[in-house]
């Protein structure tokens, strides 16, 4: 949770790409419900702007863990209202 005030969607590879496949060792599974660890730290993701530009750097990490690669979905799964574009 720290580092992620550091990361971007450039860092992936090297630090948060990295700590999300620690936090789903197993992957998601769709019916399972997310730890506390687990929402926390997709909730600070979401949160990092920085981390959601050039999709094309996150995405691969994303649906290796059977995550959605898409911010809004992780929003939505965080049960987090969408904001307004």
């Amino acid at each position: 949770m720290a580092s992620v005030p550091l990361c971007s969607n450039l860092t992936i590879a090297e630090d948060w790409g990295p700590l999300l496949a620690a936090a789903f060792p197993s992957g998601y599974d769709q019916g399972a419900k997310l730890t506390l660890a687990q929402h926390r730290y997709l909730g600070v993701l979401a949160d990092r702007d920085v981390c959601w530009r050039y999709t094309q750097h996150v995405t691969s990490w994303f649906d290796d863990l059977d995550l959605p690669a898409d911010r809004n979905a992780i929003r939505a799964l965080l049960g987090r209202p969408q904001p307004h574009q």
